[in-house]
């Protein structure tokens, strides 16, 4: 098996690879020229190395990327930092997501797509409801924060633009306040939101995030019950 892994740098991406070489899971990573490359990855003779922005990437060497892949893992991010959060590229995420999904159908394949979303994110087809005082804090943060209007876009593009009667299958995964933890612990995966990310946040641990993820790659049962969802991870208290 071989799994793509964007933004394999970042905190949580960098997870998802060692849980996936742990699982002896070949993996492709596209990092930006200027990222940081922990030695696990670099020296891992089971990774391969792409350097480059991807938001720069052609649909040509997209469909490269993607062509040999079991499934595609989309950890990306903006740097938290001015530049990162309020300069361009406004719709990193988003446009990624569009050009992955256009490759494969152009393509005619059919990895498993897993997404890292986040709480923030409404799954409104699914029952979600925000409160009142949700929607204006979540209304602020579209304005004022281009990154969450990013985040909002690509889950959006799976839920409505694809939704279930398609023939790519996806996953968007939605944790909670993340937190650094060295080891898996335990964690619950729901349908639906139990507690509000803005009033009321659960946890999640980044490892936990991976793990989830590399299962959904690798368990069959568990991928079925989840594709087409945003399930929801939060680590057990």
């Amino acid at each position: 098996m071989k799994a793509l892994v964007l933004g394999a740098s970042g905190a949580t991406g960098k997870l998802v690879v060692q849980q996936l070489l742990n699982k002896n899971i070949q993996v492709r990573v596209v990092v930006r020229e200027s990222a940081i490359i922990p030695n696990q990855i670099s020296d891992d003779k089971s990774i391969e190395v792409i350097k480059g922005n991807i938001n720069d990437f052609e649909i040509a060497k997209i469909k490269d990327l993607v062509k040999d892949c079991d499934s595609i893992i989309c950890c990306l991010g903006h740097n938290i930092s001015f530049k990162g959060i309020l300069g361009p590229p406004h719709k990193l995420v988003y446009n990624t997501v569009v050009k992955i999904i256009d490759a494969l159908q152009s393509n005619e394949l059919n990895p498993k797509f897993i997404l890292m979303s986040t709480t923030a994110y409404t799954n409104r087809k699914s029952g979600e409801v925000n409160t009142f005082g949700e929607k204006i804090v979540f209304s602020l943060l579209k304005v004022l924060l281009p990154p969450h209007k990013d985040n909002m876009l690509a889950a959006d593009h799976l839920v409505y633009k694809l939704g279930s009667k398609t023939n790519i299958d996806w996953v968007a995964v939605r944790p909670d306040s993340l937190f650094d933890e060295e080891n898996v612990s335990e964690y619950e995966i729901h349908n639906n939101k139990t507690r509000s990310p803005i009033f009321n946040p659960g946890k999640t641990s980044r490892i936990n995030v991976s793990n989830f993820m590399a299962e959904l790659v690798t368990n069959d049962k568990l991928w079925q019950e989840w594709k087409h969802k945003t399930p929801v991870i939060y680590n057990k208290e």
